[in-house]
């Protein structure tokens, strides 16, 4: 006997919805208006919507298929990273695939604003450096560039995306989470090294 559309709709709405992700962003400071620091995690251990569909939404702002798109988006991987990783949609889809269900941490992001007073194609190698030094020797790093202009939009600032996958990146593939990265400790680090690498790349131009 065939279902009843009553029923259909009774079944859909016990489907459980996908493991959230959630987040913890640290204060944005005086001292570092332009340096942000947030960690993702899941409270789930199956059933999780994953880091890919975050990250695209970063990717694809919108339906527009010239200016619905981040300006610039980049992988950058430690040196003996397999080469199949350069493709983000392989890379995110791998990490979601191979993340164990015990395993809480998701991803850490840093979002860079970029100085006004530069052509931002100049400001976003800076901060390219400073995530190949800081991250991408270990882990796989996405960039994604957010020029508000570069669409005929007002925004809050041109920025960059530093999004980190906390896992490291050898021949054999993905390694162990790093928990460190994802706490406290890897905040306060990474701060610490973008404001040395601030200070060293003006006393380099």
């Amino acid at each position: 006997m065939a279902t009843s559309p009553a029923k259909k709709r009774s079944a859909a709405k016990k489907s459980p919805a996908p493991g959230k992700l959630n987040s913890f962003l640290h204060d944005v400071r005086e001292e570092h208006p332009d340096f942000a620091f947030t960690r993702y995690w899941y409270q789930e251990k199956k059933d999780r919507e994953g880091v890919s569909g975050w990250i695209d939404r970063k990717v694809r702002l919108g339906d527009d298929p010239k200016f619905g798109q981040a300006t610039k988006v980049e992988v950058l991987l430690p040196a003996t990273a397999p080469a199949d990783y350069v493709d983000l949609a392989f890379l995110s889809r791998r990490y979601d695939e191979a993340l164990p269900s015990f395993e809480k941490h998701a991803m850490i992001q840093t979002k860079i604003y970029l100085d006004p007073n530069e052509a931002w194609h100049h400001a976003y190698e800076r901060v390219r450096a400073f995530a190949r030094s800081h991250f991408a020797h270990r882990f796989p790093v996405i960039l994604i560039g957010h020029v508000p202009s570069c669409a005929g939009l007002h925004g809050n600032g041109s920025h960059v995306h530093v999004v980190v996958l906390p896992r490291g990146l050898t021949l054999n593939g993905l390694t162990e989470v790093d928990a460190r990265l994802c706490s406290d400790k890897g905040y306060a680090s990474a701060l610490d090294a973008w404001r040395e690498h601030k200070i060293a790349w003006g006393n380099a131009a």
